[in-house]
């Protein structure tokens, strides 16, 4: 697999993690850029994909941006095109042996993911969070820095776990969820729910 990459969206901290992962960033595609970014050109915007990505074969694509619904959108624009996309795990993470991780996923520096966990495609895990044993997370969630998931917690999809969260062992939170920065959720969590506080109550 080539180890050449656009990067959809500048953003300093996925850069940096893409030089760490060793790949070769070609240029990055972003609406509000223009010039460069970080010292890496801005080959154009979104509109502009299907004849920047033809200029260059099995050059793969990191998707940035943080939020889960952002990330949908984004990834279902760019398959028209027949784009693969890559898998960006910090050497800095510590990542079972037991761990399975989808395409597009990006794991930050400090990341634990202990043993047999499954991660889906194109979650997000940013740095120092903790996700515990027999976790099951769903593409498109992302979690924030240093929220802990605990044992045999189940995260839909394309939902958002604030930043120092913690979710206590077996619930499940639903999809497009938002788990609020600090909460400490205790029970399951509905579908396009937003909780709060501790313990975590719906806001």
């Amino acid at each position: 697999m080539s180890k050449q990459i656009i990067l959809i969206g500048g953003f300093h901290e996925i850069i940096e993690l893409s030089e760490m992962c060793g790949y070769e960033i070609v240029g990055i595609i972003d609406n509000q850029l223009s010039g460069e970014y970080y010292g890496y050109p801005i080959l154009g915007k979104d509109k502009d994909a299907k004849k920047i990505i033809s200029t260059g074969k099995n050059i793969q694509l990191v998707i940035s941006p943080d939020s889960p619904i952002i990330r949908m959108k984004l990834v279902e624009y760019y398959r028209h095109f027949g784009c693969e996309f890559a898998k960006l795990i910090s050497p800095e993470a510590r990542v079972s042996k037991t761990v399975t991780i989808e395409q597009g996923s990006i794991v930050q520096s400090g990341v634990n993911i202990s043993a047999s966990t499954q991660i889906g495609c194109f979650v997000k895990l940013n740095t120092n969070c903790n996700v515990m044993h027999d976790n099951s997370i769903s593409d498109f969630v992302t979690i924030a820095p240093n929220a802990v998931a605990l044992g045999r917690v189940k995260i839909c999809k394309g939902a958002y776990i604030g930043a120092n969260s913690t979710l206590l062992p077996d619930v499940c939170v639903g999809e497009d969820a938002i788990i609020g920065a600090g909460a400490v959720v205790t029970k399951s969590v509905a579908d396009k729910c937003t909780v709060i506080g501790v313990p975590a109550r719906p806001l």
